[in-house]
């Protein structure tokens, strides 16, 4: 999955999700350090996640996408526990999406080898592509 097509993803969930009382890019919230992410308030909390992207092997920007989906649909209850709320949220909001290409998620804070004040979530797809979704505020 490439990036500009997971930010919209992720920002039709979120603003989709009755617990979001705002969301918009990154970019459209005035950010402009990071081509790709996403700004949501929710809970009362304000978050804002950087997405980075793996691409999948053999990827070239300059032809269309080559969606692959799973053989099964992602299992909501593989979701890791723990994490900050930040990381929990967006993990269980791209999770609950129904996406065929979502294959696995980690959640960055709870791992033992975690660098201090790393925090995010990296999902995986089907077609071997990663977004890493890095919190950062």
């Amino acid at each position: 999955m490439r990036p500009q097509r997971f930010e919209s993803l992720a920002l039709d969930l979120a603003k989709n999700d009755p617990k979001v009382g705002a969301a918009t890019t990154l970019k459209d919230a005035g950010e402009s350090r990071y081509p790709y992410g996403l700004a949501v308030t929710a809970d009362g909390r304000d978050m804002r996640f950087q997405f980075i992207a793996q691409s999948r092997d053999g990827d070239k920007f300059d032809e269309p996408e080559r969606v692959t989906e799973a053989q099964q649909p992602f299992n909501t209850d593989a979701v890791p526990t723990g994490g900050l709320p930040e990381e929990r949220f967006l993990a269980d909001l791209v999770a609950r999406s129904g996406s065929r290409e979502l294959v696995d998620i980690v959640i960055w804070s709870p791992r033992k080898t975690n660098r201090e004040g790393n925090h995010g979530v990296t999902f995986f797809f089907a077609d071997t592509a990663r977004i890493y979704a890095r919190v950062i505020r």
